[in-house]
């Protein structure tokens, strides 16, 4: 454990030490800098900020209204799938294919479904 302990301390020794090297290089380097130029270095940190900023933020609403598509479709398909079932048990219950169930046996077939589908998510 020791080992261990002394190896991830050297490790951020070394980071530390790299980290200050570095900031001190920067410093020394932007003394070097004029006004203006300094002034441009800043501004074009901010514009690359703003840019990355605002890419995610177009690609958060992209996702946003890409995850409303999708739910529509689900609840669209969810309704097909219904209305297939419905019609499977029209025809299983001896009904023809060419004539349309009334409306209180469609009541009585969704019945039929969303009960069986309560059986089925119970069991599950």
């Amino acid at each position: 454990m020791e080992y261990w302990f002394s190896y991830l301390m050297s490790c951020f020794h070394m980071a530390f030490q790299n980290a200050a090297f570095f900031m001190a290089t920067v410093r020394n380097d932007l003394f070097l800098l004029d006004g203006r130029q300094f002034t441009a270095l800043v501004l074009g940190v901010i514009g690359i900020i703003l840019i990355l900023f605002a890419a995610l933020i177009r690609t958060s609403s992209r996702l946003r209204r890409s995850a409303a598509a999708i739910r529509s479709l689900s609840d669209e398909l969810a309704q097909v799938t219904q209305d297939l079932n419905v019609e499977r048990l029209w025809r299983l219950a001896g009904g023809d294919g060419t004539e349309r169930p009334s409306a209180e046996s469609l009541k009585e077939l969704y019945r039929i479904l969303a009960r069986h589908h309560d059986d089925a998510s119970y069991m599950a």
